[in-house]
């Protein structure tokens, strides 16, 4: 009996390491799990808009007002297609065609309603930003939060990130606690849904259509063969 009693006392001993082991390796995957994914806070992600005069910073409008060419981008905050644009595109198109004076960039607010009630409160949230002259800024610090879900779009993480960039947080709140912007959101969806956009990002070039978004290459082709067509 006592013999028997300890080969179980080791047994249960082992089931005990080797529990705590796999919690402590739980625990381990998780946070590299969470660290990859990204928890919303600030990332080497957003752009240096100090080539860009604060004259062609224009609210939702980045680029010489009298540009050759205009690209549109209806996009969706918490669309990650509309992330990876803003990490992937837009910075060769700040670099290469904005800064230069080439090319001006119109952000649409184009929300869909898989990612609502986030959406369109990211969206309103993006007008308030423009309401002080940071929409750009705001911008990017929101698509650093997209991989995160749907509680980096809460109401209160909206106004942190907003603090965050040294906005004046009261006048921001406000703005989003009664709805400021609420009509132009909605009067831009039905703008995109009029225009037959249905999918985000939806990048237009003098109003083309870009068929891989995505690709710089393929949106600086379009660029390219309008600025040529414009000379």
């Amino acid at each position: 009996m006592k013999s028997l009693f300890a080969k179980g006392g080791k047994r249960l001993s082992l089931t005990v390491y080797l529990v705590g082991g796999v919690v402590v390796l739980v625990g381990l995957v998780a946070v590299i799990l969470a660290a990859a994914a990204g928890d919303g806070s600030p990332s080497a992600e957003t752009s240096d808009y100090s080539g860009v005069p604060s004259a062609w910073q224009d609210r939702l409008i980045l680029g010489d007002p009298d540009a050759p060419v205009t690209v549109q981008a209806w996009e969706d905050f918490r669309c990650p297609a509309c992330a990876a644009f803003n990490q992937r595109v837009k910075p060769g198109l700040l670099e290469n065609y904005i800064v230069s004076g080439k090319v001006k960039l119109e952000f649409r607010h184009f929300p869909l309603q898989q990612h609502e009630p986030g959406a369109s409160l990211a969206a309103q949230a993006g007008e308030c930003a423009a309401d002080q002259g940071r929409f750009w800024a705001y911008h990017d610090r929101v698509f650093q939060a997209t991989s995160s879900g749907p509680n980096a779009f809460l109401m209160e993480r909206l106004i942190d990130y907003a603090v965050e960039l040294e906005m004046d947080g009261d006048a921001f709140t406000s703005c989003m606690t009664s709805q400021t912007h609420l009509l132009t959101i909605s009067e831009s969806l039905q703008a995109a849904r009029a225009a037959g956009h249905n999918s985000t990002p939806t990048v237009l070039v003098d109003g083309i259509p870009v068929a891989n978004p995505l690709d710089y290459e393929a949106v600086s082709a379009a660029i390219e063969n309008q600025l040529s067509s414009n000379q």
